[in-house]
């Protein structure tokens, strides 16, 4: 005779209304559907084993707090460990005799031990992602390039090489390979003569095409 046949022979004396299922999946649908006073499982099961089956059933409303009778093959096999942690109210160790289970669940049910609010067991720690690494930005990349009117070389005042009448500063601009090879040159205006261009670097007055 199969030990599930022993368990539940020794059960129905209790005034048990004793129902059986095959397979985890079974045992779940059953015990959500009928909400029983005490669930016997075997922490082995096919399709879903024991400790899913205790979690699952400790995160529904309708089973959270009923006892969980949980039948494990060895107390040193991770098996007993994984099925309390999942919540199971009490954990027998096999050889499991069938009047040590029904005092067991004939001591639930006079009780009335419902069992305490479902905890999750605490996430395995994460190691902290390490810090962000700053790309490092190339000096020539950094270098500031624009036009101003507010160059940090200020503009000469300088006169037209053609008509020797003054010119009239426009704006800079500012370039070169990088800070440390800084280059600005001014626009300057010859209300007759035309465009010109000075280069603080060669300090030559060039002429431009005419804007």
């Amino acid at each position: 005779m199969s030990a599930r046949r022993l368990y539940v022979d020794a059960l129905r004396p209790l005034g048990c209304d004793v129902v059986e299922a095959a397979d985890g999946r079974e045992a779940l649908v059953e015990a959500l559907v009928r909400r029983p006073s005490v669930i016997v499982i075997e922490s082995r099961l096919p399709l879903v084993n024991g400790p899913a089956l205790c979690e699952i059933l400790r995160r529904d409303s309708q089973t959270s707090t009923v006892p969980i009778v949980a039948i494990a093959p060895d107390a040193g096999a991770p098996d007993a460990e994984r099925v309390t942690r999942a919540g199971a109210t009490t954990v027998l160790i096999k050889p499991v005799g069938a009047d040590a289970l029904a005092l067991e669940v004939r001591r639930l049910c006079e009780s009335r031990i419902e069992a305490p609010p479902f905890v999750p067991p605490p996430a395995e720690p994460i190691d902290p992602l390490p810090p962000p690494r700053h790309k490092r930005v190339a000096n020539s990349k950094a270098h500031v390039r624009c036009t101003t009117t507010r160059p940090p070389e200020a503009p000469p005042a300088l006169r037209c090489p053609t008509c020797d009448g003054p010119l009239l500063y426009e704006r800079s601009h500012l370039g070169g390979v990088n800070d440390r090879q800084p280059e600005q040159w001014d626009d300057y205006l010859c209300p007759d003569c035309g465009a010109f261009e000075y280069r603080h670097r060669t300090h030559r007055l060039r002429e431009l095409v005419q804007r």
